[in-house]
């Protein structure tokens, strides 16, 4: 996780060794750590599919997003609402979302852009590494394009 105190120092532009930093008031918006809305945005994205909510997964994704990955040896290339609409014809989520763990494993922001890995184990019974791409767009986070590998037998 994040040193808050050292990213507020390096966002605020106030670095000084050994002294606390004071943010003007214009500046407290800065305090807010980036990572925080990026994390954010990727755990949207898991109540969405762990509700089986199409209508929540399109949120979690900008409209022109797409997705890429692997399941098997077969390759997936479609716009985002593929996605949804394989969300939308889970009809079976009681039997997988009580087994269904996740993890965030990594985050990685540049300015108005991220990257974030997340491992999701049980997702429709099967396990998935995920590779989000994100921008930031009027202050909020979103996901603008998704790669995946199911890492379990077919």
């Amino acid at each position: 996780m994040a040193d808050h105190g050292r990213a507020a120092q390096h966002v605020a532009g106030h670095r000084t060794a050994g002294h606390p930093v004071i943010l003007e008031e214009n500046e407290m918006s800065d305090r807010t750590d980036p990572q925080d809305g990026v994390r954010a945005a990727v755990e949207a994205y898991v109540a969405a599919v762990s509700a089986a909510d199409p209508e929540a997964v399109r949120a979690a994704f900008r409209a022109d997003a797409y997705m890429w990955g692997y399941l098997g040896d077969q390759l997936v290339s479609a716009p985002i609402e593929a996605f949804c609409e394989v969300v939308a014809a889970d009809t079976d989520a009681d039997a997988w979302v009580p087994a269904y763990t996740y993890t965030v494993r990594s985050v990685e922001v540049s300015g108005d852009v991220a990257v974030a890995v997340l491992d999701e184990r049980g997702y429709q019974g099967h396990d998935f590494t995920n590779h989000f791409s994100l921008v930031r767009e009027d202050g909020e986070w979103r996901i603008a394009g998704k790669t995946f590998f199911r890492r379990d037998a077919a």
